[in-house]
């Protein structure tokens, strides 16, 4: 459909021809449909309203800003988060086109500004900057935000006050999330006063995920004592970030503080504590990685062994041969399991013979996992396991294997006594005969 059809549609009767146009002429890309769509934004439908706010986000054009801030006012609450995404949306399309704005005051602009800045930029600018006063807190954390995407710095004073002294909790975290963009745009400023609102945030723990992830992404040493502090929170998102901010800075001074994290109660912090501890490579914590397997979640020991490849390979070879023959069946579980992951082999097929039926299950899926030919003849006689489990495991390590070699084997445990040994010959059979011998 052509741009005037689409207009004619928009200012048309039918609720749902006007609901179509406003997202068509999004996705067409025509700024010419800019000023009709700032007037849909006044229509009786709040679906209309929702629509046209969507697509001026998607033009991107300065214009659009003043009657999107209004919005943030709307009585609809879809309406007003879409008036909120499309503000950021402009802000983020325009953020690279925008001058410099350091020592320029956004609400009086000097005479050199205005005549290098397109007046639709200067003026959305100085209106967002005003709307940091407005009495209404949905309208600061819009203007907020969209400062912060455009990268406003002369703004910083005002985002500074916003964040250390605003009554409410969500323009105080929309005013970190601004600044951390600021910082971005070389505002040095940031990374102190993003400091000084952690020291007094008290219960304030949405402004509290947003002041330490503006840190993260700063990445600046004098974020250190916070993630220190952060992994002690009791918000998880503010531990798992301090975690993630610890690895970015690379102090193995952190180390320590990591490894207690290995125990906290929320998986994603684990998680995180262990890869940063990988990316620290400090060796005292190779040892509490590997102990801290047993009993973990998927995703939590993955990461570990992804860390765990980080560190020197003898150092590796040496923590994981140990725990393989040590007394504790869970530890040598969690090590055979590893030696898959990492690519360690070396007394892996003894493991296949330890007493504990559990370590034999996790040598026969390890092996199976490390795909050497040469540990088929070992699996093959796993085969033969007085554990149903373990023959199983070693089904399962042959089919990992992917040799083909590995089928007159598996033909003769098509009888096994277990049906789940069984089914697991059927599927390993069916996988290994699409191999090429």
């Amino acid at each position: 459909m052509s741009l005037d059809a689409l207009l004619a549609a928009l200012r048309g009767a039918d609720v749902d021809a006007r609901i179509d146009a406003a997202e068509a002429l999004g996705a067409l890309g025509d700024r010419k449909a800019v000023s009709h769509l700032v007037a849909a934004l006044r229509d009786a439908d709040a679906d209309v309203r929702a629509a046209s706010c969507e697509s001026l986000g998607l033009l991107a054009d300065a214009r659009a800003v003043p009657p999107l801030v209004s919005l943030l006012r709307d009585p609809d609450d879809e309406v007003r988060g879409e008036a909120f995404s499309a503000l950021i949306a402009i802000g983020q399309a325009r953020s690279g086109q925008m001058p410099d704005f350091s020592g320029e005051d956004p609400s009086n602009p000097s005479m050199a500004l205005t005549q290098i800045v397109w007046p639709a930029d200067l003026e959305a600018v100085k209106l967002l900057h005003d709307a940091l006063d407005d009495a209404d807190p949905e309208v600061r954390i819009g203007a907020a935000y969209t400062l912060g995407r455009l990268g406003v710095v002369g703004a910083f004073e005002r985002l500074a006050t916003l964040l250390l002294a605003d009554a409410d909790d969500d323009v105080r975290a929309a005013a970190a999330f601004a600044l951390g963009d600021l910082a971005a745009h070389g505002e040095r400023r940031a990374v102190p006063t993003l400091i000084e609102a952690w020291e007094g945030l008290g219960e304030a723990d949405e402004v509290a995920v947003l002041v330490v992830r503006a840190l993260v992404d700063i990445g600046d040493r004098a974020g250190y004592a916070v993630f220190r502090r952060g992994l002690r929170h009791r918000d998880a998102r503010v531990r798992q970030l301090s975690a993630m901010g610890l690895s970015r800075l690379g102090d193995p001074g952190a180390a320590p503080s990591l490894v207690r994290t290995l125990a906290d109660p929320h998986a994603g912090v684990r998680r995180n504590a262990a890869l940063a501890l990988g990316h620290l490579n400090d060796r005292m914590a190779l040892k509490p990685l590997i102990e801290a397997v047993p009993g973990e979640n998927p995703e939590v020991r993955a990461a570990i062994a992804d860390a765990l490849t980080r560190f020197p390979r003898k150092l590796l070879h040496g923590a994981l041969t140990d725990a393989l023959h040590g007394p504790d069946p869970a530890l040598r579980r969690a090590a055979a399991y590893l030696m898959g992951r990492v690519g360690v082999d070396e007394g892996l097929e003894g493991a296949l013979a330890d007493a504990d039926a559990t370590v034999r299950k996790a040598a026969a899926l390890a092996l199976g996992n490390l795909a050497r030919p040469h540990h088929r003849a070992a699996l093959e006689g796993a085969l033969r396991d007085a554990e149903w489990p373990v023959r199983v495991a070693a089904v399962e390590g042959l089919r990992r294997l992917g040799d083909p070699a590995a089928a007159r084997a598996l033909e003769a445990l098509r009888n096994d006594p277990h049906d789940v040994v069984q089914n697991a010959v059927r599927v390993a059979l069916r996988a290994l005969s699409h191999r090429t011998p």
